[in-house]
């Protein structure tokens, strides 16, 4: 938007609109007049000097032009432009996803661990403004990628998960400590664990309620997320015959998710406890967790200006310049001359 930091210079066009009015409606000059009424010769003085009037003309218009430009830039026109800072303080969060041998389980559709995974890769796309590391644990906690925006390759990474890679058993208290270790460096404020486990605590070293301790220190929260229903479940199992060839069973075995424990680590840390039955179940829980741990966007308008007075300032020194070259130059002679010399001659 441009606007105008004098208006009052703008006055000064009522002088320069009074001079054009006066030229353009002018009348005749006494010699002109003369010289229309005079017979013979003095008819073809007149053509001459209505040959030559046409660059005086000229000559008075870009003066008029020149003073014009020179009034706007003393109005001294500036351009406003509002610049929109957004800056955000995004969250650090740590999945933390159980890849034991019954996240194989067919109570969610078309598994547990495809329902996870799936769930897991809409989350990573809703939050582009935070850092999301991938810790997987069985038996065992191995981390997938370090807290990273670099989501193509965390996608890839999610894709990449597999079960009976990892020693069997469900170590939850190393799960959280290798999530926590992920997040213990981090300079951000917001940092979360999301837990993803589908039984009970049974191997490793690492109770898991003395992780959920060190967590709260420092000042980590952990959603926990129990997957799967309550009754005896589907799982399928692989084996080996006596020749080495690879077997598929179906075996059923009850649930051993323990809803009180991830409960006490939630709340312990001041994060939250859900329970997904159903594939459906899951992806609104991740939905909710969504919710509660915005990104923090602060934005704010910072206004700019960009004066403009020199553009038309440059223009009207560029006409002075031009118009007094004209009438000190051959120019101005060339129009001069041949009325002068007709004169003279017209006088012997």
């Amino acid at each position: 938007m441009t606007q105008w930091l004098f208006h009052m210079a703008f006055w000064g066009f009522l002088p320069l609109l009074g001079t054009s009015l006066y030229f353009v409606f002018k009348r005749k000059s006494e010699q002109d007049s003369l010289l229309v009424r005079m017979p013979g010769p003095w008819s073809e003085l007149k053509q001459l000097m209505r040959r030559t009037r046409w660059a005086f003309r000229l000559l008075f218009l870009l003066q008029i032009l020149a003073l014009s430009l020179m009034v706007i830039a003393l109005a001294r026109p500036i351009r406003t432009k509002t610049l929109i800072n957004k800056s955000t303080e995004g969250v650090d969060i740590a999945i933390v996803l159980d890849v034991s041998e019954s996240m194989d389980a067919e109570d969610l559709t078309p598994s547990r661990i495809l329902a996870a995974k799936q769930v897991i890769r809409q989350f990573i796309n809703q939050r582009p403004n935070d850092r999301i590391g991938l810790v997987v644990f069985g038996g065992e906690s191995v981390m997938k990628s370090p807290l990273t925006r670099d989501f193509p390759f965390l996608l890839q990474q999610v894709d990449n998960i597999k079960l009976r890679e990892l020693k069997q058993g469900t170590a939850i208290g190393l799960g959280i400590t290798n999530g926590l270790s992920r997040l213990r460096k981090s300079q951000s404020k917001n940092k979360l664990i999301i837990l993803l486990t589908d039984g009970d605590s049974n191997v490793g070293s690492v109770n898991p309620m003395t992780a959920a301790k060190l967590a709260a220190q420092e000042g980590i929260k952990i959603y926990t997320i129990g997957i799967g229903q309550e009754d005896r479940v589907v799982v399928p199992i692989y084996s080996y015959d006596s020749q080495g060839q690879k077997m598929h069973l179906i075996a059923q075995v009850p649930s051993y998710l323990n809803p009180q424990l991830l409960k006490e680590i939630s709340q312990l840390t001041g994060g939250k406890s859900y329970m997904a039955r159903d594939s459906g179940m899951l992806s609104r829980v991740l939905q909710e967790i969504d919710k509660l741990e915005k990104t923090k966007v602060k934005i704010s308008a910072t206004p700019e200006t960009e004066e403009l007075f020199l553009y038309p300032a440059i223009l009207a020194t560029v006409l002075m310049a031009i118009l007094f070259l004209l009438s000190e130059t051959r120019f101005q002679r060339r129009l001069k001359e041949p009325l002068r010399h007709e004169l003279s001659a017209r006088a012997t």
